[in-house]
């Protein structure tokens, strides 16, 4: 409907209707595999856990090596074919899953699945960007986070149906669902048309061909790329920080924690790209990334005030609610800068390579961020919340004294400068 296209923030561009089909397609297949991925290699397969966790963990690291190299693909053949590529690999892999035998079997087939999938988040992410305007481009990147998260819901209720199907049937029917949603995304892909702009040609006389060296000599883009580990503090701090929280340092019950999660989705869903207002330029981003620190600060306040707090438990209840609605609001601030800063100060042509930089921070952080964040509320948890909100903070502040004047012409560099 118009109307909630409008209010969620889609822009009004063909396009970006036919991409909005394939995101919530992709997120559908996702969000019925994520939750049965584990059970189903140990109850079904047979694998025991710790193996299954070393196997993951490989597959992983394997994707996020080998995501570099996809971004020279990117530069070299364009995003869409790549993202088409990505999608018939990840296919796959995840119907792969159903031949399982033993754990060398199941790392093959997981190294395969985790390459298409760290590959293809970069790729997503320059198609999005050359399918329309750069003032159009965060509010699309935005939408496409709120229509996955919807997506991920009705990906969980329909694994949750399938599953009350026979025990092996309903696995399997989840594990080849995902990859139909592949090949279907990778169909809807095929047929969004992108205009590509050609490739500048080396200068004469350079010697070599533009390459990683040119993104690894662009300090600003390396330092807000490495910055992005601590920024996304936000993201590890809800998944994993809020439940143990709740469940060992709260008198609330284990169960409100599916309500704050609720209550952060449909935050995400309504609020992400109305939130992206008057950003379309890394120079726009220094109060974006101010605003997360602020909020982040009031939510890690919260969260302490609920685990000491001697009221009633509706007192407890309140406290949490309001954490978790200011933890939102710097989990979609700190969105918008991730996404601006690591598109706009990408040189097109060399986009893919740029973004692939850009998405080791995402890896990096989702190898140490869990261990972080357990430590501190295991081991310290009268500070842990302002240490956490002392690292995103510290990201957050040098990402935006970084953005300052980033991505400007040469001429309004200077007029700031004299005026």
């Amino acid at each position: 409907m118009r109307w909630a296209r409008n209010w969620i923030g889609l822009p009004d561009v063909p396009v970006a209707r036919r991409w909005a089909w394939v995101a919530v397609i992709d997120a559908v297949g996702t969000g019925m595999r994520i939750p049965v991925t584990v059970i189903y290699l140990t109850v079904v397969v047979g694998l025991d856990a710790a193996s299954v966790g070393v196997g993951l963990g490989l597959a992983a690291l394997a994707g996020t090596l080998c995501a570099p190299a996809c971004g020279a693909l990117i530069d070299r053949y364009g995003p869409k074919p790549m993202v088409v590529v990505c999608f018939l690999t990840a296919a796959a892999g995840y119907l792969g899953y159903l031949a399982i035998r033993d754990w060398v079997s199941f790392i093959v087939v997981a190294i395969v699945a985790e390459i298409a999938e760290h590959s293809g988040r970069p790729a997503k992410q320059a198609l999005v960007a050359s399918m329309v305007t750069a003032e159009q481009r965060v509010k699309l990147m935005a939408f496409q986070r709120s229509i996955r998260n919807i997506g991920f819901g009705l990906g969980g209720l329909t694994s949750a149906a399938l599953l009350t199907l026979d025990a092996h049937t309903g696995y399997y029917a989840v594990l080849a669902g995902d990859a139909l949603s592949f090949l279907v995304a990778a169909a809807l892909v095929s047929r969004i048309a992108v205009t590509r702009a050609p490739r500048p040609t080396a200068q004469a006389g350079s010697g070599r061909r533009d390459g990683f060296r040119d993104v690894l000599a662009d300090r600003r883009y390396v330092a807000l790329a490495v910055l992005n580990t601590l920024v996304m503090t936000h993201v590890t701090a809800l998944n994993v920080g809020v439940p143990l929280w709740v469940s060992r340092h709260t008198t609330a019950p284990p169960g409100l924690v599916g309500v704050l999660f609720a209550l952060n989705t449909a935050l995400v869903v309504l609020l992400q790209v109305r939130l992206t207002k008057g950003v379309s330029r890394a120079a726009d981003t220094p109060p974006v990334y101010v605003r997360a620190t602020a909020a982040f600060a009031v939510a890690a306040a919260g969260y302490w005030a609920a685990s000491v707090a001697g009221g009633t438990l509706a007192f407890v209840v309140a406290l949490l609610v309001v954490a978790v609605l200011a933890h939102t609001a710097a989990e979609l601030y700190g969105a918008v800068g991730e996404w601006t800063v690591s598109v706009d100060l990408a040189p097109e042509h060399l986009r893919g390579r740029y973004l692939s930089l850009f998405h080791v921070s995402f890896s990096a952080h989702q190898a140490a961020g869990p261990v972080l964040v357990i430590l501190l509320i295991t081991k310290a948890p009268d500070l842990a919340w302002f240490v956490l909100a002392a690292v995103l903070g510290a990201g957050c502040l040098a990402s935006a004294w970084l953005a300052r004047g980033a991505g400007e012409p040469a001429a309004t560099k200077e007029v700031s400068t004299t005026s």
